[in-house]
């Protein structure tokens, strides 16, 4: 008896061991708890974060990525890179400008989501983010209105990122408070394993396993 309790517990402690060198260097879970993301993640969406990619390539715009907030490091944000080392970012008319160039865009239908009891309604655009190695990344944003539209240019310091979120005028993001030093960079997010809708009170099963984009 004292034999198997001790095998168990074994069990129990390697088991312990590996998860936690899991979520330490390979993957980790994190919850959506905000809009600032939709439509590309949406609010109670589950998420897994990669932490391997970046020790093999350095993170690139239009990666969607999770990071501590950089005003209070026990937070996580979830944003997209839209500008990396030496860029120059800005946001003009609603476009985003990156090294004087503006992205190019193209309508996509339109939008509703609720947050804390209220509606927002808005217009879906494709984004086409270019990449340094030639290629471009196309991916969705929201347009609900124009806080936000029109900025300053940010010149990106070495080691560093800007981030926005795709619910473009409702993201707390690099436009208000910033850039994001690589160290705090966590991870790619990477698939949605679970989605859970808080106005309807049912899962999302056509969101489940759905790859991050």
């Amino acid at each position: 008896m004292n034999n198997k309790l001790v095998e168990n517990l074994k069990s129990f402690a390697i088991a312990l061991v590996l998860a936690l060198i899991i979520r330490t260097f390979i993957v980790q879970s994190f919850h959506i708890p905000s809009g600032s993301m939709i439509p590309t993640l949406l609010i109670g969406d589950f998420i897994l974060v990669d932490k391997v990619t970046y020790h093999f390539r350095p993170p690139e715009r239009g990666d969607v990525v999770v990071f501590h907030f950089p005003l209070n490091r026990e937070v996580y944000y979830v944003k997209r890179i839209v500008g990396v080392p030496g860029d120059r970012i800005q946001v003009k008319e609603g476009k985003l400008y990156i090294n004087g160039k503006p992205c190019k865009y193209r309508p996509a239908g339109s939008f509703s989501y609720y947050e804390n009891g209220v509606e927002y309604e808005g217009k879906l655009f494709y984004e086409f983010l270019p990449r340094r190695n030639g290629t471009v990344k196309k991916h969705l944003i929201l347009k609900t209105g124009t806080q936000g539209d029109f900025t300053p240019v940010f010149v990106v310091p070495k080691g560093e990122y800007f981030m926005m979120g795709d619910n473009r005028n409702n993201s707390y993001d690099s436009r208000y408070w910033g850039f994001v030093k690589r160290s705090e960079i966590v991870g790619i997010a990477r698939i949605i394993f679970f989605s859970w809708d808080p106005h309807r009170h049912v899962p999302r099963f056509n969101r489940i396993f759905k790859l991050v984009n």
